[in-house]
């Protein structure tokens, strides 16, 4: 269940080498019409962990 927050969007600090991992994945071939951004790969990919964690429980 997804609730709205009482939060503004906040900034987030990547790691800088997760952050150079996820530019050289999304640059690659099909990845760059998938993920355009390194903001929108890790909405995409923490959504879906969320999934999954809720699916495991």
């Amino acid at each position: 269940m997804v609730t709205k927050s009482n939060f503004k969007d906040i900034p987030v600090k990547l790691d800088l080498e997760l952050k150079k991992r996820i530019e050289s994945f999304i640059s690659s071939g099909e990845h760059r019409f998938t993920y355009p951004s390194v903001k929108n790969f890790v909405d995409k990919a923490v959504l879906k962990l969320l999934k999954e964690v809720k699916k495991d429980e």
